[in-house]
């Protein structure tokens, strides 16, 4: 039996409901309703499984599930969780503003001399984690090299805490992501659970670089491996049990060259997670690369992609003048915009998802906000009336779809633009809003993504008609404000 039909005949038999009215309700003779029951007939419609539900009275949470259940028997129990998981990723994405005590070596020593000691509380394994990484941080040039999983809340929230400058620090990162069909017992989508916990650490480090390979990680962090985790840094090594509550930290010179040779070798066989793009001229660079590789995708971001409408006119008037090569930069994003709407504004090729409430965000506020901050100033009501104008009369003949409520958090954004061979996210820092940038280099994150926007169900979507008459209703509120 399929997960919606084992439901459906659970609420049967707790509600004793009459299989013969039941079908007349729903406008079935007895035999498909009965095929329906016992999972050899998938229902032909949502329609129809909330109508079964209306009939049963099931109460909203009940509905819900009936819902989930259907979809999950539609598509499948994999694909439908690495869909939601999708969504959780974009709603549960926040930066850390957490501030973590520095600890100096006047009141904290480690108490060994050239030698090594046992950890054998999580505390002696935080106090320690804590007290190494401060260190090196501290340092102009500091080292810390990773070989443990992002599960680990406590040190991910030590590199990515907002007063621990680690501008200095060259961080290496090697995790394991999962390669089994069954996907681990505590996530759903483990690999999209590690991307969420490490995105915090490009915002916090300058010099962060995550390295991956394959396992099974359910057996890769089983009671039975004795260390699998080790944290290297120039001073210190800290070898780890996988549940981070023992350990043994050394600082003998032996050690430590022993430990980052080792590190050494299984970085050269791992590959790059992300690969960050560093300047706003390497972004447009990298954006005409994809224009020129690519003829179909998604740009998913709740503030709508606008750089189709920005004219030489509008980044004359407000790229800032103290912008160094202002007339090169300019000119560089005529030149992309230029090859991008020859390539990029044709029907069935480039998909923008956006929702309402971005539109509203921009007239708000006049950022276009796939471009930094600091290199231009607010647009004007009148521009930003202009460019969202010019939006609203491509919707007829664009792919543009208006979703009516946000995916993820306007005041947290990640934004998204994929394709089926490459791809890259893009958020802003909380503290100066300096954007992110990072190509997506492992192809299972690649198609995790571009299989969500594929199939996100069209009752999430505004209709063209629909988004039309919101638009023009909402460039008339703003007209006011001018």
């Amino acid at each position: 039996m399929s997960d919606f039909s084992q439901l459906l005949s659970c609420h049967i038999h707790s509600k004793d409901i009459k299989t013969y009215a039941l079908a007349q309700y729903c406008g079935l003779d007895r035999s498909n309703m009965y095929k329906i029951i016992n999972g050899k007939r998938k229902p032909s419609s949502r329609e129809l499984v909330i109508k079964i539900c209306k009939f049963m009275q099931l109460s909203h949470a009940e509905q819900k599930e009936m819902e989930q259940a259907y979809e999950i028997t539609l598509i499948g129990h994999d694909t439908y969780y690495r869909r939601k998981a999708v969504i959780d990723f974009f709603n549960n994405f926040r930066l850390s503003k957490l501030n973590l005590p520095v600890l100096s070596e006047l009141n904290t020593e480690i108490l060994f001399e050239k030698g090594s000691v046992t950890l054998n509380t999580m505390a002696e394994v935080n106090r320690s984690l804590l007290y190494i990484i401060s260190s090196e941080v501290k340092k102009s040039n500091g080292t810390i090299d990773l070989l443990v999983q992002p599960d680990c809340d406590f040190l991910m929230n030590i590199l990515a805490a907002e007063n621990y400058d680690c501008s200095q620090t060259t961080i290496r990162h090697i995790i394991c992501l999962n390669n089994s069909t069954s996907e681990s017992i505590t996530y759903p989508n483990y690999n999209l659970h590690c991307l969420e916990k490490i995105l915090p650490l490009y915002s916090n480090v300058d010099k962060y670089n995550c390295f991956y390979y394959y396992d099974h990680i359910d057996s890769k962090c089983s009671k039975f491996t004795l260390f699998p985790y080790v944290i290297i840094t120039s001073q210190f090594a800290c070898l780890l049990t996988g549940d981070m509550t023992q350990g043994i930290l050394t600082n003998t010179p032996e050690s430590l060259t022993l430990f980052k040779d080792i590190f050494n070798q299984y970085l050269s066989i791992a590959s790059p997670l992300l690969r960050p793009i560093n300047d706003v001229t390497e972004q447009i660079s990298y954006l005409d690369n994809m224009i020129h590789v690519v003829r179909s995708g998604y740009s998913f971001q709740m503030v709508p992609c606008l750089t189709p409408y920005l004219t030489h006119d509008i980044l004359d008037k407000y790229i800032i003048q103290e912008l160094p090569n202002r007339s090169e930069f300019i000119q560089a994003m005529d030149n992309y915009i230029k090859v991008f709407l020859s390539s990029h504004m044709t029907p069935d090729n480039i998909t923008y998802i956006f929702s309402l409430n971005g539109v509203k965000k921009f007239l708000d506020t006049g950022r276009v906000s796939e471009y930094p901050y600091d290199i231009y100033h607010p647009l004007e009501m009148t521009d930003r009336i202009h460019l969202i104008r010019k939006l609203m009369l491509n919707l007829p003949i664009q792919n543009y779809r208006v979703l009516k409520k946000d995916i993820g958090h306007l005041d947290n954004e990640i934004f998204l633009q994929v394709t089926q061979p490459m791809g890259y996210i893009m958020f802003s820092t909380p503290q100066d809003h300096h954007l992110i940038y990072l190509d997506i280099e492992e192809p299972g994150l690649l198609y995790t993504f571009w299989d969500f926007c594929e199939t996100l169900d069209d009752t999430l979507f505004y209709t063209t008609t629909e988004a039309i008459e919101i638009l023009r209703d909402l460039i008339e509120q703003y007209k006011e404000l001018r």
